[in-house]
């Protein structure tokens, strides 16, 4: 009996860890002012910077950590779109409209309480500074039980960056 408890539980902790990385998933980015597919398979970027709306809360190690998940994403899509600046290095712009770390007793609780959720513009401006193209990116995590209680804003953060990232995949 003691055996298949522990299966149980091994079972529900195996559970627990799948469901949570749906957290790191990605989520589509919505178009606002499209790349075009030249654009996209033109584009360098020298930097990767983030800033937030009015009203939305994030200390500068929040903003500079994502930024650089967000960069190391766009490296691992394409080791050259990332580099040093020149004439032709465009900029990415985050822009946070919403940053919601939740609760994971709340997530713990019940599904769509304590939820994280983290919602940006995506800018990108060419070296005049000129914006060619803009998508929004939201991505949340409001699973409930063992789950909700073992996903962290991390996780959360994580699905983000891939989610800017598929914004400069190579669409074949």
């Amino acid at each position: 009996m003691n055996a298949l408890r522990i299966l149980g539980f091994a079972g529900l902790a195996a559970l627990a860890i799948a469901l949570s990385g749906c957290a790191g998933s990605v989520a589509a980015p919505v178009s606002v002012q499209a790349l075009s597919a030249q654009q996209r398979m033109m584009l360098h970027f020298a930097d990767v910077s983030a800033e937030t709306k009015s009203g939305v809360v994030m200390t500068p190690m929040d903003l500079d950590r994502i930024s650089q998940r967000v960069k190391a994403e766009l490296s691992a899509l394409t080791p050259s779109v990332v580099g040093p600046a020149d004439a032709s290095a465009a900029k990415v712009k985050l822009v946070f409209t919403r940053y919601d770390r939740g609760s994971a007793a709340a997530r713990a609780l019940l599904i769509g309480l304590g939820q994280i959720r983290i919602d940006a513009d995506v800018v990108v401006v060419d070296a005049s500074g000129t914006t060619v193209g803009q998508y929004q990116v939201a991505k949340q995590f409001a699973l409930g039980g063992i789950a909700g209680a073992v996903t962290s804003t991390d996780d959360v953060e994580e699905g983000f960056a891939k989610s800017v990232a598929e914004i400069f995949k190579s669409k074949k």
